[in-house]
């Protein structure tokens, strides 16, 4: 089955790197197209050129794995300023909608 592009709220400023993040969603869908769910779902970077918006899915194709969202400065992967994990991909979409506000995102500017 062919799936589009998650819709999402934007706000200026951000550019796409690469945007797999599809509308599969396990609970609705099934699980029959699992290979949708893998490491590299979307990338977000601020034009301040050091914020990172990063999601996945761990284990890749694992049904039992969930999403990781991060939010990175400057690269630094391993001091995330904001992570989430969870399987319930209304919460990605609440939290990359509220990241990519300047209300949020600006704190760490």
């Amino acid at each position: 089955m062919y799936y589009e592009l998650q819709p999402l709220r934007m706000q200026a400023g951000w550019q796409i790197e690469y945007n797999n993040f599809t509308e599969y969603d396990m609970d609705i869908h099934g699980m029959d197209d699992s290979f949708e769910l893998h490491e590299d779902l979307l990338r977000l970077r601020h034009m301040s050129e050091t914020l990172i918006i990063d999601l996945g899915w761990y284990p890749s194709y694992e049904i039992d794995g969930s999403y990781l969202l991060m939010l990175v400065k400057n690269f630094d992967w391993d001091n995330p300023l904001e992570q989430v994990s969870t399987r319930s991909k209304k919460e990605i979409v609440a939290c990359i909608e509220k990241w990519v506000c300047r209300g949020f995102f600006e704190k760490y500017l």
